[in-house]
């Protein structure tokens, strides 16, 4: 009797929830996310309880190794379907998602989930001031490289389903804030940041945004609110009017930390990096030194989501080493300097390993971190 062939994309997702959990290498589970769509969904599941985040790295020659690959997933755009396509640019990653803008007029904004077909269309660029602005006086041209990394970072609320969803940016070099809302056709200044944004970030149903200088603001974008604006919040914290570089991380448990990436002059009159944290204690109205990362990881990059995952043997993640900071360090790509690099530094030891360094100077990388990372 002859037996009648079977799709891939049939298989039980139960039977590929099995499957997937045993495999070990992150390489594993690229390669069975490009079989299809269905494979893609349960494989990018399935690696975010064993792994961590997904790293995007914009540049990798076919004959670069990647040493890395086993313990991270890794986003390209040939993974994406942007191959040899210089009409579309990655700007940065949120909540599992990946901000693209079209390289030409009127420079369309989209969020595109890398492991489904699901995209969402945001104001085009155009539809900034700044960016009209700097067209008509001829300061750059319409492919410019200021186009591409004009937004500097991009968060979204909890879910794009939900009805009153809004996308919050960090744009142009003087890293000022912008938003828009469902069904708006241009992005909205957000006034009374008194100095350049180095973060934002989503936590608890509430937009933050910290500057240069370490004040902390409640963004208020409610539907409801005919005056969105940015509300400095009243505390004091240890870490004002320090110029170094900050960015918001999710600690998990709905706990939010600020991390301070400094700089220190050695003995071999050499600057070496390290990390302060800090965290708000609600019932004290505090910040508190974080002194241990408690069998965490951390995943640090300016244009992607920074958060602290569970690591180690002691948990779920048994690829990611316990209590390290994984951060891309370098100079800023939206600055169109670089390079970059990928290392990792030791909260025990402070000392720092460089994990991946691209050939291309230019090469841009940042974590894509799924949105049920904290969950299992």
């Amino acid at each position: 009797m002859a037996v009648s062939s079977l799709s891939w994309s049939e298989f039980l997702p139960e039977l590929l929830d099995v499957v997937f959990h045993s495999l070990n290498y992150a390489r594993d589970f690229q390669n069975c996310g490009n079989v299809c769509s269905s494979w893609r969904d349960s494989s990018s599941a399935a690696y975010s309880r064993k792994f961590a985040s997904f790293l995007f790295v914009s540049h990798v020659s076919s004959d670069e190794e990647i040493l890395f690959s086993d313990q991270f997933g890794v986003l390209s755009p040939e993974y994406l379907g942007f191959s040899g396509n210089k009409q579309t640019w990655v700007c940065g990653g949120m909540q599992g998602l990946m901000l693209t803008v079209n390289a030409s007029f009127p420079f369309e904004v989209h969020l595109r989930n890398p492991f489904t077909i699901n995209v969402t269309s945001l104001p085009p660029l155009i539809s900034f001031e700044d960016v009209q602005m700097l067209l008509q006086s001829q300061t750059i041209c319409q492919d410019s490289e200021a186009l591409k990394y004009f937004v500097k970072k991009a968060v979204s609320s909890t879910t794009l389903f939900d009805a009153d969803w809004a996308v919050l940016v960090i744009y142009n070099n003087d890293r000022k804030l912008a938003f828009c809302r469902r069904g708006d056709k241009q992005w909205t200044d957000l006034e009374s940041v008194a100095s350049s944004v180095d973060d934002i970030v989503f936590c608890n149903g509430v937009f933050f945004a910290i500057d240069r200088f370490g004040e902390i603001y409640h963004c208020e974008l409610s539907p409801n609110n005919p005056n969105p604006k940015a509300i400095p919040l009243c505390s004091t914290s240890p870490f004002r009017y320090d110029s170094c570089k900050k960015y918001f991380a999710e600690s998990g448990y709905n706990g939010l930390w600020v991390v301070l990436k400094k700089l220190e002059l050695n003995d071999d009159s050499d600057f070496t990096t390290y990390f302060e944290i800090y965290e708000f204690t609600s019932k004290t109205n505090e910040w508190t030194k974080v002194t241990s990362l408690r069998g965490r990881a951390l995943f640090l990059s300016t244009q992607g989501r920074c958060i602290a995952v569970l690591a180690g043997k002691s948990g779920c993640r048994e690829f990611i080493k316990d209590n390290s900071v994984y951060f891309i360090d370098g100079d800023d790509p939206t600055r169109g300097l670089g390079p970059q690099n990928l290392s990792v530094f030791d909260w025990e030891s402070k000392q720092i390993m460089k994990i991946y360094q691209p050939r291309s100077w230019n090469c841009q990388m940042f974590w894509v971190t799924p949105t049920d990372i904290l969950q299992g």
